[in-house]
């Protein structure tokens, strides 16, 4: 008798154990099903159609800039980082501007020297993608700097160019490549003719990120960047038409008997 009562005892325990497991799991999918899942369907909405990356060595001091010029004259470059359907994200200075301060004020080096531009739409015609050396920021070599330029198509992904060019001392200038499209996107022809515009601006009448616009230079009031180290100012006075220069006169004006 006194057996029996010992397995019944013990069989009330284990159901008991059971119906505790029981109830967690039950709660462990409760729980789970009120977790919101991922819709599936969710599409991130395209905001470019052509991507441009350029980079150079992570360590180099140098001050490389891109430029770009679209089919109606809109020029894009580190004074004017929006045109038209031409944007650039960041003006890279090379090591200079490198440096992170974190909260706690430590301050960590990010090592990455790149400009990227986009194309946020379809305008059929040339666009003229260039590469120039703005500063060696007083580095002790002053040697060559080797450069590197992808340009990607978004929609559809496709690679249009990949390609190094070296810009051999300050204020080179090359041209990397000039494609043409059509008014589907479709890039039908390429080329590597020559043609200089680094700091130059279009006539009156193109497009700009806010409207019609006939100035590209720096105005009055801007946030220009502030000068290299090893630059030297012809003048602080206004220019010809009638404004600062903050970068030396023979960066902007265009190259005599030039490209």
């Amino acid at each position: 008798m006194d057996s029996k009562s010992k397995y019944r005892s013990s069989l009330a325990f284990t159901d008991l154990l059971f119906n505790i497991v029981l109830g967690f799991a039950f709660m462990f999918i409760i729980a789970f099903l009120l977790i919101n899942p991922v819709e599936k369907d969710a599409t991130v909405e395209s905001k470019a159609e052509f991507m441009i990356i350029m980079e150079w060595d992570d360590q180099s001091a140098y001050d490389v800039d891109l430029w770009m010029e679209d089919p109606v004259g809109n020029i894009v470059g580190f004074p004017n980082m929006n045109a038209g359907l031409l944007h650039l994200d960041k003006d890279d200075l090379g090591k200079s501007n490198d440096s992170v301060t974190l909260r706690d004020g430590t301050v960590k080096q990010v090592y990455l020297n790149r400009e990227v531009m986009t194309i946020r739409g379809i305008v059929p015609g040339e666009y003229i993608v260039n590469n120039h050396l703005y500063s060696t920021k007083g580095t002790q070599q002053k040697g060559p700097i080797d450069v590197t330029t992808r340009i990607i198509k978004l929609n559809p992904f496709g690679e249009i160019h990949n390609g190094q060019i070296t810009l051999r001392k300050r204020g080179a200038e090359e041209t990397v490549i000039r494609f043409t499209i059509d008014p589907t996107g479709y890039v039908k022809s390429k080329n590597t003719l020559k043609k200089r515009f680094a700091g130059k601006r279009p006539g009156s009448g193109h497009i700009s990120s806010t409207g019609a616009t006939s100035e590209f230079m720096t105005t009055p009031g801007s946030t220009a960047r502030p000068a290299d180290d090893d630059e030297v100012h012809e003048t602080d006075s206004p220019t010809a038409e009638g404004q600062g220069n903050s970068r030396p006169r023979d960066q902007y004006d265009p190259i005599p008997g030039g490209f």
